[in-house]
């Protein structure tokens, strides 16, 4: 049976025997009941956080900003695990330098996408951070890791209360409030309030001046501005104490049981159906790229209706199949026949996973790369490689699945979001095609991210690449119709697309990619 394990807090500061009684009555973790007692230090560097939430990201791009806050929440975390002494285990400084490369990253690129995957990724290894640092997760699974991210997000948002009730406390324990004379005072300013608004607005009304200048003083306190400031410090504020208080929620609490597995057969006679299906598929795809060769299309195929018929569906495949591996690992008893058909299952998938990389590039090499084909690709080599983890998981249970998946995934993304995927593919479309048309150039400069400049600027002023005189924009319609106008117009949108990005940056969010594009702007100045 399980048991809470709640030990008595220490010695109560001579101020806080109100506060220090009212948490004794709540069952909670020592270290959950450590930072609200603290309030005044965890609430003033939530505070803090919601300050810089607000500095780096109010009416501003993605940028250098993106950087500076990951390294933000990174001390203030460090502040947080000093005040707990509680020290910084390793797995938690390896989660800390993947969100700083990502942030990074993001500094570097100009990509709206990038830019979105980044921030995504450095929340989710924070978040992962916090339940490492908090939890003794060296013996978790693969699902109690991702079962334990869903729960945090949940217990954040039940947290939500705690920062209001445990600011009253602090605020009743102050030595500022136990002040009677302070107190008559903020009384009689609290009584002030509603009746100074009626005086004020009927004073405005009897002389025009006083209202002009009541206007002014409104205007100023009460601005859009200053409303949306004081609601993105309040959501940091929020966010960051609720986050920290949902992670620590449980943390020593709960001597978990081992879930209990079931019975082997059941996942053996499901994985041998399924298995048999792939052996047979996995036989004709061998068969048929031994028997035709590996570049002679089925007759009636194009490469388009070829690579469009079997890539996502395959893709699909090999994820479902490396989820039903991790499945069949986590909640049944271990087998030797179960290994043996998870391994065929295995070879199998990959044979999948070589004949839709396959695919997908015969499709490359007939339409050239694009941002999804190139990030396909990438799904692929990290499919193939965490698809060795889960085999290597099968035969030896201490394999640490989860963190080898996180490194990889983490790594695979880190090298390519750093390569620029916009300008690699702007100079493979150069690279491979002599003569460019309309419809590349709408691509290279309404689809590709400035990140691409370095090679577009250039190739848009050398006239003997293009096939004519003439390049697509899209009109103001609902329906996108794509019309036709001159080459020059292109150019000039381009340059002024640029120009107005760069003039909107300010240091707050300096991107890197911004910057070597007005300098090639400069180098090759519009004719």
């Amino acid at each position: 049976m399980e048991q809470l394990n709640i030990v008595p807090p220490g010695p109560q500061e001579d101020n806080q025997p109100a506060a220090a009684t009212f948490f004794e009555k709540k069952e909670e973790s020592i270290l959950l009941r450590q930072v609200r007692l603290k309030f005044g230090i965890f609430g003033g560097l939530s505070l803090v956080f919601g300050g810089f939430f607000t500095f780096c990201f109010y009416k501003t791009g993605i940028g250098v900003n993106a950087l500076l806050f990951t390294a933000v929440m990174i001390a203030l975390l460090s502040l947080f695990m000093k005040n707990l002494s509680l020290p910084i285990k390793t797995g938690t400084k390896a989660y800390y330098i993947g969100a700083i490369l990502l942030g990074t990253s993001t500094a570097l690129t100009a990509s709206g996408i990038i830019q979105f995957l980044n921030i995504l990724g450095i929340l989710l290894l924070l978040n992962l951070s916090l339940l490492h640092q908090f939890h003794e997760d060296s013996k978790w699974d693969f699902i109690k890791y991702i079962t334990k991210m869903i729960i945090l997000l949940f217990q954040s948002i039940a947290a939500i209360g705690m920062p209001f009730v445990d600011s009253v406390h602090f605020l009743k324990r102050t030595k500022v409030l136990k002040n009677e004379k302070i107190m008559n005072v903020l009384i009689g300013v609290v009584i002030s309030i509603p009746i100074l608004w009626i005086v004020v607005a009927l004073l405005a009304e009897a002389d025009l001046l006083f209202g002009e200048m009541t206007e002014v003083i409104n205007q100023l306190f009460f601005s859009s501005d200053i409303i949306v400031v004081v609601i993105m410090i309040l959501f940091g504020f929020l966010a960051c104490y609720c986050i920290l208080c949902g992670a620590i929620a449980n943390s020593g609490m709960v001597n978990e049981k081992e879930r209990k597995k079931a019975n082997a057969s059941i996942a053996v006679t499901a994985m041998t159906i399924i298995c048999l299906v792939y052996v047979l598929f996995c036989g004709i795809q061998l068969l048929y790229l031994f028997a035709n060769g590996l570049f002679v299309l089925p007759e009636g195929f194009t490469f388009a209706e070829y690579a469009r018929r079997g890539f996502f569906e395959l893709l699909a495949v090999t994820i479902i199949n490396i989820v039903l591996m991790l499945f069949c690992s986590a909640l049944f008893e271990d087998s030797k026949f179960l290994r043996l058909i998870l391994s065929c299952m295995t070879v199998c998938t990959y044979i999948m996973i070589v004949s839709a990389t396959y695919r997908m590039l015969l499709y490359i090499g007939a339409y050239h790369l694009t941002f999804l084909r190139l990030f396909v690709l990438l799904a692929l080599l990290i499919d193939a490689l965490v698809l060795a983890g889960v085999i290597a998981y099968e035969y030896h249970k201490q394999f640490p699945l989860f963190r080898y998946c996180v490194a990889v995934i983490t790594v695979c993304y880190l090298i390519f979001s750093f390569t620029k995927p916009d300008y690699f593919i702007a100079s493979y479309m150069t690279q491979h095609q002599e003569l460019l048309d309309a419809e590349d150039a709408y691509y290279l400069t309404q689809e590709l991210s400035l990140d691409a400049a370095p090679i577009v600027l250039p190739l848009l002023l050398d006239t003997n690449r293009w096939t004519d005189n003439k390049t697509p924009q899209k009109t103001d319609r609902n329906d996108y119709e794509v019309v036709w106008e001159s080459y020059e117009n292109i150019i000039s949108n381009y340059y002024k697309e640029l120009n107005n990005t760069i003039n909107n940056t300010g240091i707050r969010d300096f991107n890197y990619s911004y910057y070597i594009a007005n300098n090639y702007s400069k180098k090759y100045p519009m004719k």
